[in-house]
């Protein structure tokens, strides 16, 4: 009744690279069987078909776990999924043709943004944990009293995800990734991996952690002892849109990969507003922060770095950890709720710890050229067989299994 992949499987090759963060008008055929001549259900059936003929029509993507090796593609695993979304589906035609009842649609199709590197983003639920962003000057939240505004951006960043489709964020507003933010990222090794970052993060299953440390919250005027003057003192409140009112905010981004520790994102962001509330407590979530021009900024901010974090996950590797392993039975902590299905296939990596000059561990991820194969997935948790025998791989609790 649905029409075969096959038919879209040349075209959709050519379509991969010219994916683009858009909206486009599709026009697709689709066809439904006439049961019992029943035509209304065989019309919602011919729709169907059309809107995923259309859906691949507009863009699709296709992860392999496997390369280009000597000028060869060799495919180990291939899935085709849509990316993009319908809306506005507009019957313009139907006929009965045979035993078929045949449609032709116009749909709207908002198609998905490729990654930078030209690979498509997985279409798999990964995990991230945000962590508090410290502040590195906690004498400048005085001014407001803006002393929990680490904890309040990461309460922030977490609400945004909370219904994400293909994102799960952990709020760990109590956790400090950073506790001397004057040399954030700190705690690394000379490989730029985080030493202290695992033991943290590995109880909260996430793939990805996001830190980072609030640089500076400082007026570019601050007030400084004096005595007080009625009148200049009233002519400075008057005086709103002086320079003297502005104030900075500066925060750096970390995002690290929670399995290796390596540091696979950094950016620094910056804006200033008019601060009026010089001696008024306004914290965060209070509507007086909002109503300044300085809180309108730094939300209007936060919502860019929300938007850049969504972007950078959504093209990195799914992963999940290996809790179990016996012979070729291999179990992971990720099920349907992270979008696993039977008969997927996820490259295995082997994890090795190693050890700096401090005696501090970090990880080193190799490909050990394993596929796994899930044919049980749970809500949390699914397991499958490796399509390798072979001992000297050596795949045991801990180890990684990715997508590409």
């Amino acid at each position: 009744m649905i029409h075969s992949l096959t038919r879209f499987a040349f075209m959709l090759l050519l379509l991969i690279p010219a994916v683009q963060a858009s909206e486009v008008i599709v026009e697709a055929e689709g066809r439904a069987i006439i049961l019992n001549s029943d035509l209304t259900s065989a019309r919602r059936a011919a729709i169907s078909d059309a809107s995923q003929a259309a859906s691949l029509q507009a863009a699709a993507r296709i992860a392999t776990t496997q390369q280009i090796r000597d000028g060869i593609l060799e495919i180990d695993n291939m899935s085709i999924s849509t990316l993009g979304t319908l809306s506005d589906v507009e019957v313009v035609d139907e006929w009965v043709q045979g035993q078929y009842l045949f449609v032709r649609i116009l749909a709207r199709v908002a198609v998905e943004t490729a990654c930078p590197n030209g690979s498509a983003s997985s279409a798999y639920r990964k995990s991230a944990v945000i962590t508090s962003f410290p502040l590195l000057s906690p004498s400048q939240a005085s001014s407001g009293g803006l002393h929990r505004l680490g904890q309040d951006i990461t309460d922030h960043l977490a609400s945004r995800f909370a219904q994400h489709k293909s994102l799960e964020i952990h709020n760990a507003s109590h956790l400090n990734m950073h506790p001397t933010p004057a040399t954030a990222p700190t705690q690394m090794l000379d490989d730029g991996t985080l030493t202290s970052l695992l033991r943290h993060t590995e109880q909260m299953n996430a793939q990805y952690i996001v830190s980072g440390v609030i640089r500076d919250i400082a007026p570019h005027n601050p007030q400084g002892p004096r005595e007080s003057n009625i009148l200049v003192d009233l002519y400075n409140q008057l005086d709103t849109a002086s320079a003297r009112h502005m104030r900075n905010f500066v925060m750096d981004l970390f995002i690290h990969d929670a399995f290796s520790g390596a540091l696979i994102h950094q950016q620094q962001y910056a804006t200033a507003g008019r601060w009026l509330l010089r001696e008024q407590r306004a914290d965060f979530n209070s509507a007086a922060f909002q109503q300044q021009e300085y809180g309108q900024k730094v939300r209007s901010l936060l919502d860019q770095v929300g938007r850049d974090i969504e972007e950078h996950l959504r093209c990195t590797p799914f992963a999940a950890r290996i809790t179990r392993t016996d012979h070729d039975r291999v179990w992971i902590n990720a099920g349907q709720l992270s979008g696993l299905s039977v008969g997927d296939r996820l490259s295995v990596y082997r994890r090795y710890t190693h050890y700096d000059a401090m005696h501090n561990p970090y990880s080193e991820l190799l490909n050990t050229r394993v596929t796994l194969t899930l044919d049980s997935v749970q809500p949390t948790f699914a397991s499958g067989v490796i399509n390798s025998t072979d001992s000297s791989a050596n795949i045991q609790q801990d180890d990684i299994v990715k997508s590409h």
